[in-house]
């Protein structure tokens, strides 16, 4: 090599040392310590006396109103991170998984909008096999009379089921709502407030009628708003094999999977002291607003209406399918 740059040997052999050397070396040095060792025990000795609840700004603060210097949140975070406990993992998500058919129904509404005019679809659906039992399309927002309407139409048609499951919007909690519950003895079951994947399988219920209706409306397939939600909810409760439900439709899933419910009055009863029960050890008041809930929980899982799994992925391989 030193031939063909017309180099000395002992010149070519120096460069290369001193090249291998830079490379060797840091590109940066990096951030250096500027505080010195004796505000650095000050600090840490503070942070550990305030049982470690002063954050890296309020000890930037602390160490100006001390005198010790002027340093950024950065610099002090570096300085405390080894004495930081580990944060509180998040709890585990949970699945709710409903074992048979008519012992839960879920409603809900969602907003459609036709010549730039609001709809709403109201959705009746079985929490086991997402069996659709009645629908309904509102001109403008839906009201409590239409609410019911529907409901006592499924009520009539299928039969009334344990539980019924909603969110909190008024129009599921009137005064005639309630009589047409009572009436038929169905217990209500609100989903806590601001949660709605408490309602999850309704939720992804209505994603899938949106997505295939805009897919017919994108195709050129025709019809007005009310018949592609028709052939949607057609397609998802009579056609669509489904892999939750072992490849079943959810039709299917839903007359297979019905069995005898329990006497209805026996069951509200150990609600109701369930109820009492957690009301009576309540500390809260979100503990007392969640009462009825874990009651009805706590009912369904002693009669193995309920399963509970932690499986929560969407991984198609994964132990338990969610979709």
């Amino acid at each position: 090599m030193a031939d063909a740059l017309n180099l000395d040997e002992s010149s070519l052999r120096r460069w290369l040392d001193r090249r291998a050397a830079a490379l060797a070396e840091p590109s940066t040095l990096g951030r250096p310590k500027v505080i010195p060792l004796e505000a650095a025990r000050k600090i840490r000795k503070c942070y550990l006396d305030h049982f470690c609840q002063w954050g890296p700004q309020v000890l930037a603060l602390w160490c100006k109103r001390e005198k010790l210097g002027e340093w950024c949140a950065s610099t002090i975070a570096a300085l405390i991170d080894d004495l930081r406990e580990d944060p509180v993992p998040a709890p585990v998500p949970v699945r709710y998984e409903i074992t048979a058919s008519q012992v839960m129904w879920s409603e809900d509404g969602t907003g459609f909008k036709e010549n730039g005019r609001k709809k709403e679809l109201l959705v009746l659906q079985d929490e086991h096999s997402r069996f659709k039992l009645n629908h309904r399309l509102t001109r403008g927002p839906a009201c409590e009379e239409d609410v019911v309407a529907y409901v006592r139409e499924a009520f009539d048609r299928y039969g009334a089921p344990l539980v019924l499951k909603h969110d909190g919007g008024s129009i599921f909690h009137g005064q005639a709502m309630v009589d047409l519950l009572a009436e038929y003895e169905v217990l209500d079951l609100t989903g806590p407030r601001a949660w709605p994947r408490y309602n999850g399988k309704k939720e992804r219920s209505f994603r899938d009628v949106k997505s295939y209706a805009r897919a017919m409306f994108r195709k050129g397939a025709g019809g007005t708003l009310c018949q592609r939600i028709d052939e949607a909810i057609d397609d998802l409760s009579y056609q669509r094999p489904r892999p939750m439900l072992a490849g079943r439709t959810a039709c299917e899933a839903y007359t297979q999977d019905r069995i005898e419910l329990p006497d209805r009055r026996q069951f509200r009863m150990e609600v109701e002291k369930e109820e009492q029960r957690g009301l009576d050890q309540a500390r809260s008041r979100a503990e007392r607003n969640r009462a009825r809930r874990r009651a009805i929980e706590k009912v369904l899982l002693s009669y193995r209406f309920l399963e509970i799994s932690g499986d929560v992925s969407r991984n198609c391989e994964a132990e338990t399918a969610t979709d």
